[in-house]
């Protein structure tokens, strides 16, 4: 019995001694500046649980009793397990945090390395573009061509391809070459963040791979000022067109999305993914600090619906894409609307960010 007795003090010595280590090796990470102070509270709080473990030999027993844990050594595996599961959440919204930061700087950056041209016209149309070489100068030549009075902003999404050295060629164009491929949704922020500091009274935006006709801009703009909307969408399925609809699996998924808009903020939106869309100052200057990145187009539509922002359509021609591929296909555009549903739900519930009233 004796021997058992040392040999279990033996053990406590051991643990409390490790428990010790651990607590004083994380409080001098902190000292050193080398673990922020709110992100050491959980190792804190572990350290102390060990010690706790360390000088109570019957710990367990009475963690297991309080729990109605049965066979009291799963106690070690279930506190062990939840810590695990706090600290990656704690790691996941750090990332979060992290990514979020990374994504203004690039932006911030980008912006204030551009050669810009003269402004001439309180129109803006932002072109976001990611390895768009081949349709590019058509797209900006389109633009300048529509018989309105715009200025380009072509948005090189990090291409890896000559989009940019293309898109400045033309010498039509105002170039943002982001440092890092931002996605559409980081590009086009990019876009309203240049508008608002450049006073641009209405944003187009149309995409840089030829889908979009510039000649149906003025239809987009004219619902704005007819119906003093702040968002009008050029949509393909409001009315029967001639013009390209997109694939059937694409179709299924707008019908779904143009339900979902219907239970989370009462308006039925036929062509929710459309990047064709026009806005007034007001939305610009929403968006430009408030734009979603990951699923923009149809989360944005949650966004300014829950913040009070009048929200049209308006039928348009589009064609389809000049050159490349979409990048959503196959079962990826399943996980892609799981995905934007989810990102759609938690707009709606987040409280209003412009602090008025819905008036859709």
């Amino acid at each position: 019995m004796t021997t058992s007795w040392l040999v279990l003090d033996r053990i406590q010595l051991i643990a409390l001694a490790f428990s010790l280590a651990i607590f004083l090796f994380i409080f001098n990470l902190v000292k050193r500046k080398k673990i922020r102070e709110d992100y050491s509270l959980l190792w804190f709080a572990m350290s102390a649980l060990f010690l706790y473990l360390s000088l109570d030999r019957y710990a367990i027993d009475r963690l297991g009793d309080l729990f109605g844990v049965a066979y009291k050594p799963i106690v070690i595996t279930l506190l062990t397990t939840g810590f695990t599961f706090l600290l990656l959440i704690h790691l996941t919204a750090v990332v979060t945090r992290l990514t979020e930061q990374n994504k203004e700087l690039i932006q911030e950056t980008s912006l204030g390395g551009i050669k810009e041209t003269p402004k001439n016209s309180a129109i803006l149309v932002i072109v976001p573009a990611y390895n768009e070489e081949g349709c590019i100068a058509g797209v900006v030549s389109d633009l300048k061509n529509s018989g309105l009075a715009l200025d380009v902003l072509v948005v090189n999404d990090g291409s890896d391809d000559h989009t940019s050295v293309i898109a400045e060629a033309t010498g039509q164009a105002t170039v943002v070459n982001l440092l890092k491929n931002l996605g559409i949704g980081g590009a086009v922020q990019t876009g309203f963040k240049f508008a608002a500091r450049h006073n641009y009274q209405l944003a187009v935006q149309f995409d840089g791979d030829g889908q979009h006709i510039a000649g149906e801009i003025k239809k987009l703009l004219a619902a704005l000022e007819a119906t003093g909307a702040n968002l009008v969408i050029g949509s393909r399925f409001l009315t029967k067109t001639t013009g390209f609809r997109s694939t059937f699996s694409r179709r299924i998924g707008i019908r779904f999305f143009q339900l979902l808009n219907f239970l989370l903020i009462g308006r039925m939106i036929t062509d929710n993914t459309s990047g064709f869309r026009a806005y007034d100052r007001r939305a610009i200057e929403f968006l430009a600090r408030h734009y979603p990145v990951d699923y923009p187009e149809p989360e944005s539509i949650i966004i300014l619906g829950r913040n009070g922002f009048v929200i049209e359509e308006e039928p348009v021609l589009m064609r389809q894409r000049q050159d490349g591929k979409s990048s959503i296909s196959g079962l990826g555009s399943l996980y892609y609307m799981i995905k934007v549903a989810l990102a759609c739900v938690m707009a709606a519930l987040r409280k209003p960010l412009s602090g008025q009233r819905e008036r859709l």
